[in-house]
This record gives C-alpha cells, sequence and structure tokens, in this order.
C-alpha cells in the first residue's frame, strides 16, 4: 500500500463519523449542526495527538487534550488536562514543580472512554497525597515494582497517563510545571513504517466516530431518562446506573448532570447550600457535550468565583442573554444543552441542585431583594481577565 493509499483509506474511514449530524433526535438549528461541524473537527484535532503523534509510548511526550476552542466530553472550563501514552513493562520518571493550583491528579489507565475499548482506572494520585519537596519539586515513578517515594503502579495493560489540574483563579493560581521520561532504556529515533502509520491513522478515524456517537447518545440518554431542567442527587463516577460513560470523570469528583431545555423567554435557576469541599464547579455545555468557547462566554463558575448570597444559597440563572445579575451561564442562544456540577473531596455531603424554570422577566421577584446587580461593564471585565488566564494556561 502506498503513502498515498494510506491517506485516502484514512479519509474514507472519517466518514462515517457523519453519521451523527444527522440523526433526527440530534438535529436542533442551523447553528446547532454547522458547531457539529466544528466539533467532529476537534475530535479530529485530538484523535490525532491520542492516536498518532502522542502515541509512542517509547518516547513519551505530554500533550494537550482540550483547549477552549476543540471540547469533547464536556471538559472543565476551571482546568488543564494533559495525556501520554505507555506501556505496562515500562519505568518512567514523571519530574516537574507543584505550582499553586489548588487540585493536581495524575490517572494511569487502560482503554478510552467508548463502547469498544471502555476505560478502567488502574491508579490515581491526588496532589494532597503527594510528597512535595520544601523548594516545590516533586518526582513520581510509574513501575511495575515498588519503588520509594511518590510510586504509581503499572499494571501489564495500562495505556495512558492523564493528568489534571483545576484552577480557582485563572489568573493568579499557578500551573504545575510537569516532565516525563522513560528511564529503563534509550529507545533511539523514532520510526515508521507503512504498517504502523496506518494502524495509527485508523485508530484516529475509530476515535472521532466513536466519541461523537457515544457523546451524543449520553446527551440523549440524560434528556430522555433524567428529563429536562433537573439535576440529580451526586454521584462519583460510573455510581449512576444510568451513566453509560461509566469511569469517564475525576475519581476525586462527585457529579450531578442535568439536560436543560429554555425557550427564548425562559431562564433557568439552579440553587444549591454549597458544601465544605476543595473544589466546586458548575458549567454548561451544547448537545455535543461540548462547552463553547469559554473565554467569549461565561461558560462555568467555581467556588471562588462565584457569588453567594447573604443566605449562603449559591444561585446561577441558565438564560439566552444577560439577566444583570451574578452567576450569569450563558447559553450561547442554544435552547438545548447540559449542565453539570463537580464536588471535589467534599467534608459533607454533596448537595442535589435544585433547578426550576421562570419567566425571564420575572427574575426580579424571584431572586433575593439584595442581589447585587452587574452591569455590561463588568461583565466584560469578567470575561476579559478570563481570556488573560486562557492565554497563560495555553500559551
Amino acid at each position: 500500500m502506498t503513502a498515498a493509499d494510506i491517506w485516502q483509506e484514512f479519509c474514507e474511514l472519517l466518514k462515517p463519523a457523519a453519521g451523527v449530524l444527522t440523526r433526527p433526535a440530534m438535529a436542533g438549528d442551523d447553528r446547532h449542526q454547522i458547531n457539529g461541524v466544528r466539533y467532529l473537527a476537534g475530535l479530529l484535532d485530538s484523535g490525532l495527538d491520542l492516536w498518532l503523534h502522542g502515541a509512542d509510548p517509547d518516547r513519551p511526550r505530554l500533550f494537550t487534550v482540550y483547549n477552549p476552542w476543540k471540547g469533547w466530553s464536556l471538559e472543565n472550563p476551571d482546568a488543564l488536562y494533559q495525556r501520554t501514552r505507555l506501556r505496562g513493562d515500562a519505568t518512567y520518571r514523571i519530574s516537574g514543580r507543584r505550582g499553586s493550583a489548588p487540585y493536581l491528579g495524575f490517572e494511569l489507565s487502560h482503554g478510552f472512554w467508548s463502547y469498544s475499548k471502555p476505560v478502567k482506572i488502574h491508579r490515581s494520585l491526588a496532589s494532597r497525597n503527594l510528597a512535595v519537596a520544601a523548594n516545590g519539586r516533586f518526582e513520581i515513578i510509574l513501575s511495575a515494582q515498588p519503588q520509594p517515594g511518590n510510586w504509581l503502579q503499572l499494571e501489564p495493560d495500562t495505556e495512558w497517563l492523564h493528568i489534571r489540574q483545576f484552577l480557582h483563579d485563572w489568573v493568579e493560581d499557578e500551573l504545575a510545571e510537569i516532565h516525563i521520561e522513560r528511564t529503563d532504556r534509550d529507545p533511539g529515533p523514532p520510526d515508521f513504517n507503512a504498517d504502523q502509520m496506518r494502524a495509527r491513522l485508523r485508530e484516529v478515524a475509530w476515535f472521532v466516530e466513536e466519541e461523537a456517537r457515544l457523546w451524543a447518545d449520553y446527551c440523549l440518554h440524560m434528556r430522555e431518562v433524567q428529563g429536562v431542567n433537573v439535576m440529580p442527587r451526586p454521584t462519583l463516577p460510573g455510581g449512576s446506573p444510568d451513566d453509560p460513560t461509566k469511569e469517564s470523570g475525576a475519581p476525586e469528583n462527585e457529579y450531578s448532570q442535568g439536560y436543560y431545555r429554555l425557550a427564548d423567554d425562559e431562564a433557568l435557576l439552579v440553587e444549591f447550600d454549597p458544601p465544605r469541599a476543595a473544589y466546586w464547579n458548575i458549567q454548561l455545555g451544547t448537545m455535543w457535550y461540548e462547552p463553547l468557547d469559554f473565554g467569549q462566554r461565561l461558560q462555568s463558575y467555581n467556588d471562588r468565583q462565584a457569588f453567594v448570597g447573604a443566605d449562603g444559597i449559591f444561585r446561577t440563572v441558565i438564560a439566552h442573554r444577560d439577566p444583570g445579575v451574578p452567576n450569569w451561564l450563558d447559553t450561547g442562544g442554544f435552547r438545548e444543552g447540559v449542565m453539570l456540577c463537580r464536588f471535589q473531596f467534599p467534608e459533607t455531603p454533596a448537595p442535589q441542585p435544585q433547578t426550576r424554570v421562570v419567566r425571564f422577566d420575572s427574575l426580579a421577584q424571584v431572586l433575593p431583594v439584595d442581589t447585587p446587580h452587574v452591569d455590561e461593564r463588568s461583565r466584560r471585565a469578567e470575561l476579559e481577565r478570563r481570556r488573560q488566564g486562557l492565554s497563560r494556561r495555553f500559551r
């Protein structure tokens, strides 16, 4: 098979992913459909990193899975996610400087979020259990055999290292600096033959179609089984019998997810009593289970960004236009989408968010009388500060 044949085969294998765009249940307005094309392109971008550029376990390199313009699986706008490919019979050293991000987590796993290669988490290490030197440096050994200090055991079928960092303040919090190297042998310079290239591109095409189908199914499942404009009691990843993605989240988090549907003149009020926790947030996403560009729209609030009323209750308004109150979550004009809460290391039971649909024009009568007014200038400043933080995170 020639190089041209390999490329043409790859292009043909990508075509079935378009099937998700023609589902009647997913068909929204024209904007939603065009967003779906961009969404598939983002999956292709990620797939090339996951299964081609970053798919060499002998020469591991950390790469960013998501960014504000390329999202899937409803990534956290507060987060930096990195991955690299591993092999279970090797030895690796992770080294770096801790930084000040409130959460740093390392996870070893097999498989991927999918129907045909379901993920299985082998080991995880959160920053609260990470031994860090006085100068902020740390080291973690990944190997099959026990090692002193920070150590994560590799299983024979370990395939992935997944690193998550969550920020409270996008500008002030300092990300950890992290490096990885294989230490048991030097594999030499990489080389591809035709069979290897073909196999990797087939994996890329599989990923695009499988992920598009999985997360579309997940959104429709929430809408049909759970109903609209409600959020369930939080559970650990895979803790809900109605969660077809199972181990799709950080093991330290409890999640509550729902599906919203709002007319132009409606708003959804979400309320809960914030628990004592290391971190919590709430965010929105589209029917494709992705956030919109969170440098251009207010798509999330965490426990440091959020305004909490004098009565101790957190309230957010999900609406198509700015209601002029704190904690507005911008739908981007999409009448349907998803909403998610994370509660990390809650010291008390994570609350079930309470929801109610109200007329947009009646918000003043529904919200507490002491709810502050947020003007357009303040809203622009809030977004500009977030853009500054994103430029540092994804520079």
